[in-house]
C-alpha cells in the first residue's frame, strides 16, 4: 500500500485500487490461511492511509494556527491575542497604560518580507530566520534604544517606538523639530525603516517588504485597534505599493513548490 502525504485523494485512490486488486484474490483464494493473509493486508493499507490522513490534517491545522497570529472578532474584524502575538499585544497594553499617565505617545511599524516562504524554501529555514534577524537589528538602530522589536509568523518584524523627542532622530536622517510626531511623520518614518532595513541583504541586493503602521492615539486607544489598524495597512500596502528594491531570485521549480 502506497502513501502519498502531499495528495491525499491520490493516496485515497491508490488505496482503492490495491484494495480493487485483492478482493479477486480474496474470492479465488483456495485456502482459508491465504484468505486472511490477503484480508489483513487490505485492513492494515486503509487502517495506514486513514493514519496519514489524520496526521497530516492535524499538521495543516497546527501550521495554518501558526501563520495566522490575528484571528477577526466583532464587527469591525478586530484581532485578539492569539499565540505568537500576545508578546506584541502585551507591550502595546503596557504602552497605553503609560500614554494614560503621561501621554507619551508611541507608534506601531510591521514590516513584512514578500515572498518570505518561498525565499524559505531556496535558502532554507537557517538563512531566511538571518535575514529577518537582519530587518529588525537594523531596525531597532534606526529607531533608537526605546524601541521593542517581536517577530511574528509569515516573515513578519513589528517595531513599537514612542514618537516624542526622545526618537526625534529619524531613520530618514533628518532631526525632527516638533516635540512629537504627527500621523504623517510616523508614516514617512515607517517607510524610510522598511527601505532602510530591508536593503542589501541577500547578494548584495534590497528585499523586497511591505510596511503599515499605527500611531497612538491617532488610531486608536487600544492594542486591538492599533494592531488592526497596522495589520490592514501592510495588506493594502503589498497590493499597491512595494517599498524596497529587487526580488529574491527564486528558480521557477521552487515557486510551483511553495505554491
Amino acid at each position: 500500500m502506497q502513501i502519498f502525504s502531499g495528495d491525499r485523494r491520490l493516496g485515497y485512490l491508490l488505496c482503492l485500487t490495491d484494495t480493487a486488486a485483492l478482493l479477486p484474490l480474496l474470492v479465488w483464494a483456495s485456502s482459508g490461511l491465504l484468505q486472511a493473509v490477503l484480508l489483513i493486508i487490505c485492513l492494515a493499507g486503509l487502517a495506514v492511509t486513514y493514519w496519514a490522513d489524520r496526521t497530516r490534517s492535524e499538521r495543516e491545522t497546527r501550521l495554518g494556527a501558526d501563520r495566522s497570529p490575528f484571528r477577526a472578532a466583532g464587527t469591525r474584524g478586530r484581532s485578539v491575542e492569539e499565540g505568537p502575538a500576545a508578546p506584541l499585544e502585551r507591550a502595546l497594553r503596557v504602552r497605553l497604560q503609560v500614554y494614560e499617565a503621561t501621554h507619551a505617545r508611541f507608534a506601531l511599524v510591521v514590516l513584512r518580507i514578500v515572498r518570505f516562504s518561498e525565499m524559505t524554501d531556496y535558502y532554507g529555514v537557517e538563512s531566511a530566520e538571518r535575514v529577518r534577524w537582519a530587518v529588525s537589528r537594523r531596525g531597532l538602530r534606526l529607531l533608537g534604544p526605546d524601541a521593542q522589536h517581536f517577530l511574528l509568523p509569515g516573515g513578519r518584524v513589528a517595531f513599537v517606538f514612542a514618537t516624542g523627542r526622545e526618537a526625534a532622530q529619524s531613520a530618514a536622517g533628518r532631526e525632527v523639530s516638533a516635540a512629537r510626531l504627527d500621523p504623517y511623520d510616523v508614516e514617512s518614518l515607517a517607510m524610510a525603516l522598511a527601505r532602510k532595513a530591508c536593503e542589501h541583504l541577500v547578494d548584495g541586493h534590497r528585499v523586497e517588504c511591505v510596511v503599515g503602521w499605527a500611531s497612538a492615539p491617532s488610531d486608536g486607544l487600544s492594542a486591538d485597534d492599533l494592531l488592526y489598524a497596522a495589520e490592514s495597512g501592510a495588506q493594502s500596502t503589498a497590493a499597491f505599493r512595494r517599498v524596497a528594491g529587487s526580488r529574491v531570485p527564486v528558480p521557477e521549480k521552487t515557486r510551483a513548490a511553495a505554491g
